[in-house]
């Protein structure tokens, strides 16, 4: 059985929001992202009490992804445009933990991985603040965790 890590934890710096949309298995970074949802969701609670229970008895159903997975970026014209260029297309999208001193993303902290669409969006805004955009991704598969080091 694995024992658990007692090292030190490691920071939210270098995560990055990858995308692969060619046949050679390599992905490319979509933009720079500022934050990111829960990757895995919580299961639905579904009620499996019988008139023979004392308590109510739940068991866990699927796993709910909500409205998408909703992703926050600084906007700049080219990054909405890079955005808007992948929707309507299932490409292969993975949220990389880690990469190189030099910045260069390898996720080797771990990577959560999905087929899935993409939509640019523009949340409103008031005074004084970054101009934000969203990234919304769809999964159409089951997110898939690896520990970054296969």
């Amino acid at each position: 059985m694995p024992t658990a890590d007692t090292g030190v934890a490691i920071s939210t710096y270098q995560t990055y929001l990858m995308v692969k949309t060619t046949s050679d298995g390599s992905y490319t970074k979509v933009i720079d992202i500022k934050d990111y949802p829960d990757m895995i969701g919580s299961p639905n609670m579904l009620d499996a009490t019988t008139l023979s229970h004392g308590q109510q008895i739940q068991i866990p159903g699927i796993r709910q992804v909500g409205d998408g997975f909703q992703f926050t970026a600084n906007y700049t014209v080219a990054n909405y445009q890079a955005v808007k260029t992948l929707e309507g297309h299932q490409y292969e999208y993975a949220l990389w933990l880690g990469g190189t001193t030099a910045g260069v993303p390898d996720g080797h902290n771990g990577k959560f991985s999905w087929t899935g669409d993409v939509r640019a969006g523009f949340p409103g805004k008031g005074v004084d603040e970054v101009q934000d955009m969203t990234i919304t991704a769809t999964p159409s598969v089951d997110v898939v965790w690896s520990d970054g080091q296969t």
